[in-house]
């Protein structure tokens, strides 16, 4: 049965082998009818029949287009023979053209994108362009349940988003500058608009459709020196994908003390003037001369001596979801722990910190959007960087940064961590393989525009990578969902860790959450109390905020239980 499943899939998810294996199956059926034919026709019908004889009579009777001189016959078996037959050859016909034929044709065929939604709707999301952030939109917005619209100016990038997400959301396409387009997509009803174009093309469609909606709308651009033009055209918010990543490789930068690595859990004025003690989600990275390196997880016993959880980890490259006892501790671990910030800030102190480096140098290799703002996370946290870039940005080195000289000329053998943000992913390949030759201790964070590029950089030598299209969508979705979920961290295997209040029950036991929607609850926080890996009795009570962690089929169970 283990060898079949296998087999089974991979006959199910290639029509080209579906063919293959009913061409197979045709014609074997083929040739056991003509055998048959030839065997048992002179025994009924009393004369001698030839192997082309036999053939043209199997094939007349599949095809059901008559027959020659044959007929009469004389036997009642060779009547029932030839009824079993044409029986068995109609069925074979006929299961393939609506399981094998018509997929096959329907992968081939492009489909014309509609000018127009099939049915009104209403509070759903409106996506304008085709950016390389859609694809992580899309997966971040799954666990809502949220309907979705696409709307492509280019007939031939709307056919292609047709094509990819027919299955996730609604397409069509039609003149930005026609309000018409905007009408047949029912913007005024909708929930959000999502802009990602160039800047003077998402002003333009801002402008167009800001007096036909009161949706929220959010503007996504490369560089956010424009951005209160766009916030002057309409737009509520306005996000640099860039930015983001840049800031987010800067933070995992630094590391002198887990307060100011990044805070998954965002709060808002009224949380955060409660008093009350709340739950931090933090990233913490392992470096060389960590107290913590060499020793496993029972060692450390951080939830039976400060009360925090390691939910997660990264070790050289690769994510684990369920950390283990028995599994060490080295300096390219990177530790996500879900505490009381006192207990994590105990924790980090007492026994992860290394000794503190007086001369701390990052160097960053990239000077563009994602590397000036790394830059600047960097600068205000007193750390000191050398900067690699080919064009004279009064940066300390000028030159590529895949070129030995120059990664040598930035201290790159001083340094104790290494960003890589260039906009080229074979360079930034090659960059992290010459930084890891050069500096075996070197912490690498680098940046990916790909989804094939991740795993070569891991390989390479990366201890963190961050994928640009998945951050542009995951910031996006963080601000669509905040009225629904609080998504904390989006896991590398595709799972979700968010955050939910409970308002649909006035109480219910972890365990039952646990078991109807297929989550594992990580956290609680409720009134006067705040509690990390909470026992399967424990209660959810009305208003409680649930931090849960699962796949998105199971977080979209989660938010409609809760």
């Amino acid at each position: 049965m283990s060898r079949v499943i296998p087999l089974w899939k991979r006959f199910t998810s290639s029509s080209r082998t579906r063919i293959l294996f009913f061409l197979g199956l045709f014609t074997a059926y083929l040739l056991v009818f003509t055998v048959i034919l030839h065997m048992v026709y002179p025994v009924w019908e009393g004369e001698a029949i030839s192997w082309e004889e036999a053939v043209l009579f199997v094939v007349e009777t599949v095809t059901t287009v008559g027959y020659g001189d044959l007929l009469p016959f004389e036997s009642e078996y060779t009547i029932l023979f030839t009824i079993v037959m044409i029986i068995s050859g109609v069925f074979l016909i006929f299961m393939f053209i609506p399981l094998l034929l018509a997929p096959a044709l329907s992968e081939h065929i492009r489909a014309s994108p509609p000018r127009r939604l099939p049915a009104p709707m209403e509070n759903h999301v409106v996506i304008v362009g085709s950016g390389e952030g859609i694809r992580a939109l899309i997966e971040s917005l799954e666990i809502a349940d949220l309907p979705l619209v696409i709307v492509e100016e280019d007939r031939s990038r709307a056919e292609d988003l047709l094509q990819r997400y027919r299955k996730q959301a609604a397409i069509i396409w039609g003149d930005f500058s026609d309000a018409e387009t905007w009408r047949n997509a029912s913007i005024a009803d909708a929930g959000s608009v999502v802009v990602c174009a160039r800047e003077g093309v998402a002003a333009s469609v801002i402008l167009g459709v800001r007096g036909m909606t009161k949706a929220r709308i959010i503007a996504v651009v490369d560089n956010l020196g424009y951005d209160r033009y766009l916030r002057y055209a309409g737009a509520e918010y306005v996000l640099s994908p860039k930015t983001v990543a840049g800031r987010i490789l800067g933070r995992h930068a630094i590391t002198g003390s887990p307060g100011e690595t990044i805070l998954g859990i965002s709060r808002t004025a009224a949380e955060t003037e409660s008093g009350l003690s709340l739950l931090s989600l933090v990233s913490v990275p392992v470096m060389a001369g960590s107290r913590a390196v060499g020793r496993t997880f029972a060692d450390l016993a951080l939830p039976e001596r400060y009360g925090i959880s390691v939910l997660f980890f990264w070790k050289g490259g690769s994510f684990d979801r369920f950390p283990r006892g028995e599994d060490r501790i080295d300096a390219s671990t990177m530790l996500f722990l879900l505490g009381r910030e006192e207990d994590i800030n105990r924790a980090f102190r007492e026994e992860i910190a290394g000794e503190a480096q007086e001369n701390e140098i990052a160097v960053i290799a990239g000077y563009g959007d994602v590397g000036r703002a790394a830059y600047r996370e960097l600068r205000n946290a007193g750390v000191e960087c050398t900067v690699i870039d080919r064009q004279d940005h009064r940066v300390n080195v000028i030159g590529e940064a895949e070129d030995e000289e120059a990664l040598r000329a930035a201290r790159i053998e001083e340094a104790t961590t290494c960003i890589v943000a260039l906009n080229d992913d074979n360079a930034t390949v090659f960059t992290t393989l010459m930084a890891r030759n050069l500096n075996p201790d070197l912490r690498i964070l680098a940046r990916a525009n790909s989804h094939a590029a991740v795993d070569k950089l891991y390989l390479a030598g990366a201890d963190y990578v961050s994928l640009l299209p998945t951050i542009g969508g995951q910031s996006i979705a963080d601000i669509i969902l905040a009225g629904i979920v609080r998504v904390l961290l989006d896991l590398p295997d595709g799972g979700r860790v968010v955050m939910r209040r409970a308002l649909k029950r006035s109480e219910v036991r972890v365990k039952t959450v646990e078991r109807r929607c297929g989550v594992r609850i990580a956290g609680i926080e409720g009134e006067g109390r705040a509690l990390v890996g909470p026992a399967p009795d424990e209660t959810v009570m009305q208003g409680d905020a649930v931090i849960a962690v699962g796949d998105p089929a199971a977080i979209r169970r989660f938010i409609r239980f809760i």
